[in-house]
């Protein structure tokens, strides 16, 4: 027995500079806002989605004496990544110009996981990029995931054997 998770509901993070992420997720990412409240001890909270969904992202002031910034580095971090799915590779293409043109700092990418850019046969097919919230929280722009279709495993056993032999003897790499 298990639990039949469908999905991720919303992420939640701590921010150290409320204005400056609320500005960031709002007015950079386009996240809509549902409601944004501010407490009597003048800390803030804000629930932002992408569409009709209630909130996909909540934002709060991080407690009085908790370092949440960049000063952190990146392998001490509570939260790996925040993957944010595009619809098609159009999308793909708007979000990274749209960045640009905001200033935002791509810091790896675009690229894509799989044997087409790093000789993976593994990997989800998708296209991606990544940069930093203000916070330094890394944040991933993605679309084109390989679907994992049946159950099965994945490469698909029907070309698996295929894939392996092609990056051995086309590409004279090990898989």
């Amino acid at each position: 027995m298990g639990i039949n998770i469908k999905g991720i509901g919303h992420v939640g993070i701590l921010v150290s500079d409320f204005e400056r992420s609320f500005k960031f997720y709002t007015e950079v990412l386009g996240l809509q806002v549902t409601n944004h409240r501010k407490r009597p001890d003048g800390s803030e909270t804000a629930f932002l989605r992408f569409d009709e969904t209630h909130h996909d992202v909540v934002i709060a002031a991080a407690p009085a004496g908790v370092d949440v910034s960049d000063a952190i580095p990146a392998n001490a971090r509570l939260v790996q990544q925040i993957a944010f799915q595009v619809e098609d590779r159009d999308e793909f293409m708007r979000a990274l110009a749209h960045l640009h043109t905001k200033g935002v700092k791509i810091l790896n990418g675009p690229t894509t996981h799989g044997i087409e850019s790093d000789n993976n046969i593994y990997g989800s097919g998708s296209r991606s990029f990544y940069f930093s919230d203000p916070d330094g929280n890394r944040l991933e722009i993605f679309t084109d995931g390989m679907k994992v279709r049946n159950g099965e495993r994945f490469p698909s056993p029907d070309y698996q054997e295929a894939l392996e032999d092609f990056m051995k003897t086309q590409r004279g790499v090990g898989v």
